[in-house]
């Protein structure tokens, strides 16, 4: 009996054929990612191997797991007859979120990397874990993980830093949408859905989005951003408290217990004036969109 195949991504190479590349490229509201439902039979998608189930991580080089569905549509329309995927299927797409791995095209060549590999990654955010759970807590599915915000120290390149920056209305804060491979905002930790907290230590949750844009760009060529990722984020606002440098390596706040404040630690406690103050002050770059299928 045949071994299985060892999980990795897949590098599917599309070239355009007369009725287009032959799948359909599905998005839904509270599920996150773009994923492949659909691939016609002798089309050049199922050429190329694509599967449906397939979630796709990143279009010819950039990652799109931060991206709405009509963004990823525009990217794999944005070159005319050829279109380079990162996919996962589904085994993959769990093994990599239970080891906190960031998937990259280099493992669709070099499979996953062994435990404590010296190229492994860094880890991502635990995505497959739930929001709901304590900082440090142990998943039943990996390591447990202490819910810090990172310190990302970015010098500009010669294509500017590499990242994309949004809000949207539907909640309050400036998102990274997604992160160039190999740009300076890469190599500083940045990622996608991470939310900006503070630019050379000044806290930018009440600005605007061109308020914090031209914030990053005070400085000509570097800048210092502290962000959280979405679990991590949830975790402070749980708590009340707004996120700090001093939290990326100083001790971390206290549950509530027994209704009692929780422990500032020197971080400031969220009032209800603050959150409805921010939450009524930003305007939004980029609009989700409703779930929807595109045939490509």
């Amino acid at each position: 009996m045949a071994s299985p195949e060892p999980l990795r991504p897949r590098l599917c190479r599309l070239v355009r054929g007369e009725h287009g590349y032959g799948f359909h490229l599905h998005g839904e509201k509270g599920r996150r990612g773009q994923f492949i439902r659909r691939v016609e039979p002798g089309s050049p998608a199922e050429a190329a191997a694509l599967r449906a189930g397939d979630r796709l991580v990143e279009v010819n080089g950039v990652n799109v797991e931060g991206e709405t569905h009509h963004q990823v549509v525009q990217r794999i329309k944005a070159v005319e007859t050829q279109t380079r995927l990162l996919v996962v299927d589904k085994e993959t797409d769990e093994e990599l979120r239970r080891r906190q791995l960031t998937c990259t095209e280099e493992m669709a060549h070099r499979g996953l990397p062994p435990i404590h590999d010296p190229w492994e990654p860094k880890p991502d955010w635990a995505r497959a874990g739930s929001v709901g759970s304590k900082a440090g807590q142990k998943d039943v599915t990996g390591p447990p993980r202490e819910l810090r915000p990172r310190l990302c120290h970015l010098r500009k390149g010669p294509q500017g830093y590499g990242f994309n920056l949004h809000s949207d209305k539907s909640r309050p804060g400036q998102y990274i949408r997604s992160v160039d491979p190999g740009s300076p905002a890469a190599h500083s930790g940045l990622r996608a859905q991470d939310r900006l907290i503070e630019v050379n230590g000044q806290n930018v949750e009440g600005l605007r989005h061109a308020e914090v844009v031209s914030s990053i760009k005070a400085r000509e060529d570097e800048a210092r951003l502290l962000v959280v990722d979405p679990e991590t984020d949830e975790h402070f606002r749980r708590l009340r408290v707004t996120p700090t440098e001093e939290h990326v390596e100083g001790p971390l706040p206290s549950p509530v217990t027994n209704g009692t404040s929780p422990a500032q630690v020197r971080g400031r406690e969220r009032t209800g004036r603050e959150e409805a103050q921010v939450s009524s002050g930003f305007s939004s770059s980029w609009l989700q969109l409703a779930p929807t299928t595109h045939l490509l």
